[in-house]
This record gives C-alpha cells, sequence and structure tokens, in this order.
C-alpha cells in the first residue's frame, strides 16, 4: 500500500472517529457538561483531527525518505504532539481564563483516543518496515 493511500485510510478514520466525538459532544455539551461550550469543544475536536492529521503526513513522510531514519521521525513526532498540546492547553487558558475541570476531562478524554490511534497505527508501521 502507497503512503498516499494509507494517508488516505488515516483520513478517513480520522473522520470517522471526529464524527464519534462530534455527535455525543453536541448533544450532551449543554445538558450534562456544562463547563464547556460547544464553540470549545468544536475547536478542541477540530484541532486534535487536524494535528493528528499532520502527524501522520510528518511520519510516513520520514518513512519514505528514509526507512532506518524513520523511529528517529517516529520519536519526533511524539515529542511534537506532547508539546503541541501543552502550548494548546495554555494558550486556551490564556484566551479564556477559565479552565475548568469539564474542560480538562473533555481534553483529555480526545487527547487519549487520538493518541492510541495514532500509537496503535506507528506500532504497525514500524513492525512492518525493516529497519
Amino acid at each position: 500500500m502507497k503512503p498516499d493511500s494509507k494517508l488516505f485510510s488515516h483520513f478517513l478514520f480520522l473522520s470517522g472517529l471526529f464524527v464519534l466525538f462530534f455527535i455525543p459532544g453536541s448533544l450532551l455539551i449543554p445538558d450534562l457538561i456544562s463547563g464547556i461550550t460547544k464553540t470549545q469543544f468544536l475547536i478542541t475536536l477540530l484541532y486534535f483531527f487536524l494535528f493528528t492529521l499532520l502527524l501522520f503526513v510528518l511520519f510516513y513522510r520520514g518513512l519514505t525518505k528514509d526507512p532506518r531514519k524513520g523511529i528517529l521521525y517516529t520519536f519526533g513526532a511524539i515529542a511534537l504532539k506532547l508539546l503541541a498540546h501543552m502550548v494548546y492547553i495554555l494558550v486556551f487558558y490564556l484566551l479564556t481564563k477559565n479552565l475548568t475541570m469539564d474542560f480538562i476531562i473533555v481534553f483529555f478524554v480526545l487527547y487519549l483516543a487520538f493518541t492510541l490511534y495514532l500509537i496503535l497505527t506507528f506500532i504497525k508501521e514500524l513492525k512492518s518496515k525493516q529497519l
């Protein structure tokens, strides 16, 4: 399977994950989870979707350039992800001055879901490569 077709399949899966969180989130935010607005939820969900897609592009680009450096690109993508998510929390706090427990719970549920998919895919791809 070519990297472009793999990226497209990851795009489709991430789109499904986006919808999987968007529909319940849109229904639960106003009623059960009052510490976060629909706009904040949507922006956070869109951020996770786009950033995870960017990490897949970087990962596959690293594997196609030099397969021996694939592990370096993998660790770089994971480190970039961690740093970017910390910056996102900081910027969110500075802009809203309201970092509620509800937002933190929603953020980490999204973080765990997208990270789990990302890590499992990275491991699967690296196992299939001869490093």
